[in-house]
């Protein structure tokens, strides 16, 4: 009896050990995913100059809080979506790099680009849809 309690011990520590290596697993994957950058829209910079003004915003994958730049681009998009670019740069990319580098913006940070390409005006993380709402509208004559 002893040496079956002591195998099914062993049999039910592998099984509970193996359970919560996946559980870890399936957590960090899950981490993972959400750092992904997203790519609502895109990031496609050869598109600014061409005559149409552009908001861009820059997404550095290895930072959190840019997320709630690009939810709020997304709530403001239909709106502006006929007279506006929508353009998402990451730092993984060197467009991405450059861009950053250009305008001196960090995650989360809005460029809004007039019809010939030139910055018009920056904008940190805006604190609401709202906000980036009235900065556009502050900056550009749509």
């Amino acid at each position: 009896m002893t040496q079956r309690s002591a195998v099914s011990r062993s049999a039910s520590s592998r099984i509970v050990r193996a359970l919560v290596v996946l559980t870890c697993l399936a957590v960090v994957g899950l981490v993972l995913w959400q750092m992904l950058p997203k790519s609502t829209f895109s990031s496609d910079l050869s598109q600014t100059g061409q005559g149409t003004p552009a908001l861009v915003m820059l997404r550095e994958i290895h930072v959190m809080g840019g997320e709630r730049t690009l939810a709020q681009m997304q709530t403001i998009y239909p709106e502006f979506q006929d007279q506006l670019l929508f353009l998402l740069v990451h730092t993984g990319h060197p467009d991405g790099v450059a861009f950053a580098d250009t305008h001196r913006v960090s995650d989360g940070s809005v460029v809004l680009l007039d019809g010939s390409g030139n910055a018009i005006a920056v904008m940190g993380r805006p604190d609401s849809a709202e906000a980036l709402r009235d900065f556009i509208s502050a900056n550009v004559t749509l």
